[in-house]
């Protein structure tokens, strides 16, 4: 059996490919969305807003890693700046799942409930939808910063370990935190699972959403889409869901420090499931690349260092 530490060490290196593939793949995706003027819709922009979110937290997780199971030898203060910047891969996450949120619950009223206009994103008030994402966010992510905190004490459960929310080590102000967090991805969860529900239901089953498009050219269109978005989410949900569960866990209960064996385990699971959100941060661009034609097309013109054409080009979130 692999030891915790060397399982750590296994996984961080296993991890390396995916966050270059999740570095190089949300770049190009934030580049096709900025330069291609027919992808400047509502959708597409929410989509670019989750990639420089992906961008941040691949740049920054091998750092959080390297210090957090202590792969090596680096300087006490940069120890202490990785713990607390941490708090950023929580705003990442956090406007992850309210950009994927507020992607359902648009494409939920856009497809079946088409006539409440006053819904709708547009062109002007999406932007005013990301700032506000990413200043909810960072206040959601705020009280993180402060709870994060690099601790010198050797001891039983954690060695120099960067104690707070999301950690083994939880104070009751950190696992109060980490409560509040996980209702609020609770109802997005909710929130996501009846809107993707209901536009699937209408488009696979009862044919409620655009009959008279379903079984054309722009009906399978739009079938694509949903799938596409539907796929996007289940990706997220597969890298961060069991994270929350297992924290949530973690926080109900007290890790007793002659409890060496239950911690072993714990630890080595929580590197598993770092492992697993390393992997699911690539996952979009793919999805993209493969699902959606527009994107596919951009993704070649790049490769083939192509300007972008208006006559080959659809929108996304048409």
């Amino acid at each position: 059996m692999i030891k915790p530490n060397g399982l750590h060490f296994f996984l961080f290196l296993s991890s390396i490919p995916f966050f270059i593939t999740g570095f190089i793949g949300n770049v190009l995706v934030i580049h096709i969305v900025h330069k291609t003027r027919e992808m400047h819709t509502p959708t597409n922009y929410l989509l670019a807003n989750m990639a420089v979110s992906d961008v941040v937290s691949v740049m920054l997780l091998p750092l959080y890693d390297v210090v957090q199971y202590q792969l090596g030898s680096v300087n006490n203060n940069f120890e202490k700046f990785t713990c607390k910047s941490f708090a950023l891969v929580q705003i990442c996450i956090i406007v992850s799942s309210t950009s994927l949120t507020l992607i359902a619950v648009e494409r939920y009223h856009a497809l079946l409930k088409p006539f409440r206009t006053e819904l709708r994103l547009s062109g002007d008030n999406v932007k005013k939808a990301i700032a506000i994402i990413w200043i909810i966010s960072v206040l959601l992510s705020l009280p993180s910063f402060f709870l994060n905190k690099w601790s010198i004490e050797e001891d039983a459960v954690e060695a120099n370990p960067c104690v707070g929310p999301w950690t083994l080590s939880m104070n009751q102000a950190s696992k109060i935190y980490l409560i509040v967090h996980a209702s609020i991805f609770f109802i997005q969860l909710t929130t996501m699972c009846y809107c993707y529900a209901s536009l699937i239901k209408g488009l696979y089953f009862t044919n409620t959403v655009c009959p008279e498009e379903t079984e054309g050219e722009r009906g399978s269109e739009r079938k694509k889409l949903v799938l596409t978005f539907f796929l996007a989410t289940t990706g997220f949900l597969i890298g961060y869901a069991p994270g929350i569960l297992f924290y949530t866990i973690v926080a109900s209960r007290e890790i007793q420090q002659e409890d060496l064996l239950l911690y072993s385990v714990l630890r080595g699971l929580r590197a598993v499931l770092d492992f697993l959100f390393s992997c699911t941060l690539c996952l979009n661009p793919v999805f993209y690349a493969f699902r959606s034609a527009h994107f596919k097309e951009g993704f070649k013109r790049l490769l083939k260092c192509e300007e972008p054409t208006s006559q080959n080009e659809i929108q996304l979130g048409a």
